[in-house]
């Protein structure tokens, strides 16, 4: 009776365990054009689910430099729905709306942390951008990444 117990008493625990996080998968798809400084270099977006301690890891890959040109930093945006806002001062588009930006000068990857409680099946949309400096002309230069719609089940 006290080992049906233990194992019931440890059945309870892990299914709680594995309840801790609202998600257990991710499916990133593209959407939109990338908007690149260097041609053939675009920077692109990628996503992971960590479901143990319950993060989205955002990936921004971008070109790391060359030439008089260094990559100084990353920036994410998050939205909840696709845009077509066209940045002129920036020679891009944006292609995700912007309810939470993040910038970080070293590193490429964002960690989101995911409700833990249970939530329904969401959908993200994100885009990423690297900043550049040029050393001639003394310019600081964008790239854009390609939409990113990231569903989260």
């Amino acid at each position: 009776m006290r080992a049906l117990q233990i194992v019931s008493a440890s059945l309870a625990l892990s299914g709680l365990a594995a309840a801790q996080c609202a998600f257990s998968s991710v499916n990133v798809s593209s959407y939109g054009h990338p908007c690149s400084v260097f041609s053939g270099n675009p920077t692109t977006v990628g996503a992971q689910l960590n479901v143990s301690n319950c993060t989205l890891g955002v990936d921004v890959q971008a070109f790391s430099g060359c030439c008089n040109t260094y990559l100084v930093g990353r920036v994410l945006v998050v939205g909840l729905q696709p845009v077509t806002q066209p940045l002129p001062q920036l020679g891009c588009t944006l292609l995700t709306s912007p309810d939470l930006v993040l910038f970080q000068a070293t590193g490429s990857m964002f960690a989101l942390q995911m409700p833990s409680a249970p939530f329904p099946a969401t959908t993200l949309f994100a885009q990423g951008a690297a900043i550049y400096f040029t050393t001639i002309g003394f310019s600081t230069d964008w790239a854009f990444s390609r939409g990113s719609q990231i569903n989260l089940q």
